[in-house]
């Protein structure tokens, strides 16, 4: 999990962590901190050991070091870092280097997701960020962790991710549709998301299926229409 999402950035030589679009993973102070109350200097030295919390929190979860790893990403939330409050309230999920807690790891999660939409909005977030963040909305709903299981509010995620870029939003968006979880049952949509995700190198055993000439009208545009399929 983690690994996927340090896919988006890429160390620079200056030791700043900087997103896909080359852009300073530091948008985290224009939302939560009026700019005005602080120093130019102030804020980039809030900044940098921001940056340097989650790239230690990183280095030690692939190290196996889970407390410590966990550690350095709380201290990044506390700070809140939207980048670091998604990864501690992942580590909180699923008990690593912590005491498991579901509820106040969905807390974080859903900060995290309001964070990342409001600086997407403003052109400060990259998409990867706010993707990832709803995507695992999604998972905790479809599962239940530290919210009422619901299918129908983790299909709505999962399709806001998937149409975002997320494959494994698309894999989990396809699944809903294939057995009715959360919407109408439709193998059509489902061959679509699922034949997204496999051109995109993110194959699920036992797919075979979704590449049968009678599903090839998913590959054209406006195909739903002709179908008369909504």
């Amino acid at each position: 999990m983690l690994r996927r999402f340090q896919s988006l950035f890429t160390r620079q030589e200056d030791g700043k962590l900087y997103n896909n679009q080359n852009e300073s993973v530091q948008s985290w102070n224009t939302f939560t901190k009026p700019q005005s109350s602080y120093s130019q200097e102030s804020i980039i030295q809030q900044q940098q050991q921001v940056d340097q919390h989650v790239q230690a929190g990183i280095e030690h979860h692939e190290l196996g070091q889970l407390e410590k790893a966990t550690h350095y990403f709380r201290l990044a939330a506390k700070q809140e870092c939207p980048i670091g409050m998604f990864l501690y309230g992942i580590s909180l999920r699923h008990g690593w280097g912590c005491k498991l807690n579901t509820c106040l790891a969905f807390q974080y999660l859903q900060t995290a997701a309001e964070y990342a939409v409001h600086d997407m909005l403003n052109g400060l977030a990259s998409n990867g960020e706010l993707i990832i963040a709803i995507y695992e909305l999604g998972v905790s709903f479809q599962q239940g962790w530290g919210v009422t299981k619901n299918k129908e509010t983790a299909f709505y995620y999962f399709e806001i991710a998937a149409n975002l870029g997320d494959l494994d939003a698309m894999n989990d968006l396809a699944f809903c549709y294939t057995h009715g979880h959360g919407v109408k049952k439709n193998i059509f949509k489902a061959a679509q998301y699922y034949r997204m995700a496999s051109k995109q190198g993110n194959v699920q055993i036992g797919n075979s299926w979704i590449w049968k000439d009678k599903y090839n009208i998913v590959d054209e545009p406006g195909w739903d229409k002709k179908l008369c399929i909504k």
